[in-house]
């Protein structure tokens, strides 16, 4: 008897060893800041319910700072499989995703919300999905609006003339120049130090990029207005993706898409909500007659982004479509 319970053990031990094998190691590379909000609120949930769900085949290992990859070369560390996962810029990955820099064009959308669930829409039907022949995409979202933080106040047009602005992208550096400024082309994190120094006046962010760079105590006055949003990808190495076990896949692909695009959304309206308030006493808008200029100013930037990139007015079209069926 003792003998044959023995034998079970040994039994069932191999017969688990293939199972107990299958567990996979994946990196995720963030190149946030190792503070930023994106961690707690967004990837740490998203990867804890991947593993949860893949049932002990999957471990995702996480590399917060930029560890395995800044901003302008994190796309290309997963391509090249020194990352498996991670997140950028759609406008810092080498001009690859021109059509996602939609949610980056001038009063388009209210909040982190609306783009969130557009970019992922246009591409789940297909419109966008030819700039991810390269990866498994895995979601999108896109900071809110930028604002303009500055050492002097703005509070006209007029105000910006000869004011050297930092910008992230193509979009915003054409909005610069139509709005009289100079646009000075930089990495989020090379902000601060810009300002700081006297090489750029202000910078055009977000209320919780400001915050996370902590532009604010270099450039204390905000002008929020709606100059375009900043598209992020989340996205995989595809070789990585399809080694995985079918459990391991399917937590990916539950986890992903919508739902975290979702819940970035979520995450990036919260924390831009929140960082605004911090510095809302220094915070000036636009009166609707200066906001109609504006948007009068700046619709050249919208027009040629739509005749200049592939497809470019079918995924503008798309892309309102999908905000205006979600305001309703």
């Amino acid at each position: 008897m003792l003998k044959r319970i023995v034998l079970g053990c040994i039994f069932a031990t191999i017969a688990a060893a293939p199972a107990l094998a299958q567990q996979v190691t994946l990196k995720f590379n963030s190149p946030s800041p190792p503070r930023s909000y994106l961690h707690p609120n967004v990837f740490d949930p998203w990867v804890e319910a991947i593993e949860k769900d893949s049932g002990g085949t999957l471990k995702i290992e996480k590399f917060y700072g930029g560890t395995l990859g800044n901003f302008g070369v994190t796309y290309d560390r997963v391509v090249d499989g020194v990352a498996d996962l991670s997140w950028t810029l759609s406008s810092l990955a080498g001009g690859r995703f021109k059509q996602q820099n939609v949610a980056a064009l001038a009063f388009e959308t209210n909040n982190a919300h609306e783009p969130a669930a557009a970019l992922w829409k246009a591409y789940e039907k297909g419109v966008t999905a030819g700039e991810f022949a390269q990866v498994k995409f895995l979601g999108a979202w896109a900071f809110p609006n930028a604002a303009l933080h500055t050492k002097e106040p703005i509070r006209s047009m007029a105000d910006l003339k000869g004011k050297k602005i930092t910008v992230s992208n193509a979009i915003s550096a054409r909005m610069v120049v139509l709005l009289g400024a100079t646009p000075v082309t930089m990495r989020p994190d090379e902000v601060y130090q810009a300002v700081s120094r006297g090489v750029a006046d202000g910078a055009l962010m977000p209320f919780n990029g400001m915050e996370t760079f902590r532009l604010h105590e270099v450039a204390r006055m905000h002008l929020d207005v709606a100059l375009g949003g900043e598209p992020s990808i989340v996205f995989m190495n595809k070789q990585s993706y399809d080694k995985l076990p079918p459990q391991a896949k399917a937590a990916i692909d539950k986890n992903s898409g919508l739902a975290l695009s979702q819940l970035a959304g979520k995450a990036t309206q919260n924390e831009w909500e929140r960082a605004r308030n911090n510095v809302k006493d220094t915070v000036s808008v636009l009166s609707a007659d200066q906001e109609k200029q504006w948007r009068a100013v700046l619709d050249p930037a919208t027009q040629e982004w739509a005749q200049s990139v592939p497809e470019g007015a079918k995924v503008l079209e798309v892309f309102r479509a999908e905000i205006k069926a979600m305001r309703k």
